[in-house]
């Protein structure tokens, strides 16, 4: 029951980076870390298990993932530079001049302890993919194997974040960072072995409570990060208690039992999610070409009563990279078998 979740958290970043609509975009990046923490690891432990023929099927499904709809972003990404308009582009959105970096753009690994100083970066939000991919790979090698691993790596995450208060006091290094990015992977594994630590008694709660449990605490994710964040007494802990949000959201969704009709408009809103995170840049560029209604001169930024034809043409966008998508599922899917 992730799909609608992870697409509206897709939303949040489109909010700020198109409507200047703050806040809720940094939130939104560590909850799908979370959530990918989580999933990677029940995956490993469920589908591909942890041995040389489990690790293959798992990168060859990941990469069929991610890659076939990032590559068309690419590509039209790489035409829209090419094209040179007056309209202002993303400031990471600019040509390379070297192999490295082309490299780099191809492969979404970005050679940068803080994955978004690189530049360019023709799909702006590729960054995050970077982080992704580095996890991905621990996981894989079984650093979420057991549940003393995973503790040790928690404990390490926290660490960090302890480390940097004491002699690296930037945000950046707390948020987009790869080693920042271990914290809310390492909660999202720790919600599977206490899932599956306390299974049994798990099964007694009913499923109007997570029902509950998982609107109310999404409500405080949200009411934390536009509100309570900007409070003088919340400011410093509020992501730390938004991870703690996430952490039971996604505990209480995984158990969220729903009928097939429920569970396939879920699945079917949340195949937009990554086209969405990928794309929104080049359509911002698209509707401002096309509509430019609500256009800010000079820039691919909208003013907010832009908001409802742009959402209608961004799915609309979105559309055959789902399609696109759902052919990769049916090859994933006889490769699991």
């Amino acid at each position: 029951m992730f799909g609608i979740l992870r697409t509206v958290l897709a939303l949040y970043v489109v909010l700020l980076h198109i409507f200047n609509i703050p806040t809720l975009d940094n939130y939104a990046v560590s909850f799908f870390f979370l959530l990918s923490g989580f999933l990677m690891t029940l995956i490993m432990h469920n589908t591909y298990c942890f041995d040389v023929k489990g690790f293959k099927l798992f990168w060859l499904n990941r990469i069929l993932r991610l890659y076939p709809i990032y590559f068309v972003v690419l590509v039209l990404s790489i035409i829209v530079i090419l094209c040179n308009t007056d309209i202002i582009l993303n400031k990471a959105m600019f040509l390379s001049n070297s192999i490295s970096n082309w490299f780099q753009n191809i492969t979404m690994l970005y050679f940068n302890i803080v994955p978004h100083r690189i530049q360019p970066r023709m799909v702006p939000t590729s960054w995050a993919l970077t982080n992704e991919l580095v996890f991905y790979f621990l996981i894989s090698l079984g650093i979420s194997k057991t549940f003393k691993r995973t503790l040790v790596w928690l404990l390490l995450s926290i660490s960090y974040y302890v480390f940097t208060y004491l002699y690296y006091d930037l945000d950046t290094f707390r948020y987009s960072a790869i080693p920042a990015s271990s914290l809310p992977f390492a909660m999202g594994a720790m919600v599977f072995w206490l899932q599956n630590y306390y299974a049994n008694r798990i099964k007694r709660i009913s499923n109007r409570s997570f029902v509950v449990v998982s609107l109310v605490s999404f409500l405080f994710f949200n009411l934390n990060a536009v509100y309570f964040s900007k409070m003088e007494v919340f400011k410093s802990f509020a992501i730390y208690i938004n991870l703690l949000l996430a952490f039971l959201t996604i505990w209480s969704l995984y158990n969220l039992k729903g009928n097939k009709r429920i569970l396939k408009f879920d699945n079917s809103i949340g195949a937009y999610s990554y086209p969405i995170y990928l794309s929104h840049y080049f359509v911002g560029f698209l509707y401002v070409l096309l509509i430019n209604y609500g256009g800010i001169s000079g820039s691919f930024k909208l003013e907010l009563k832009a908001i409802v034809p742009f959402m209608i043409l961004l799915f609309v966008f979105c559309y055959p990279l789902v399609l696109l998508d759902s052919k990769m599922n049916s090859i994933k899917s006889k490769l699991k078998r």
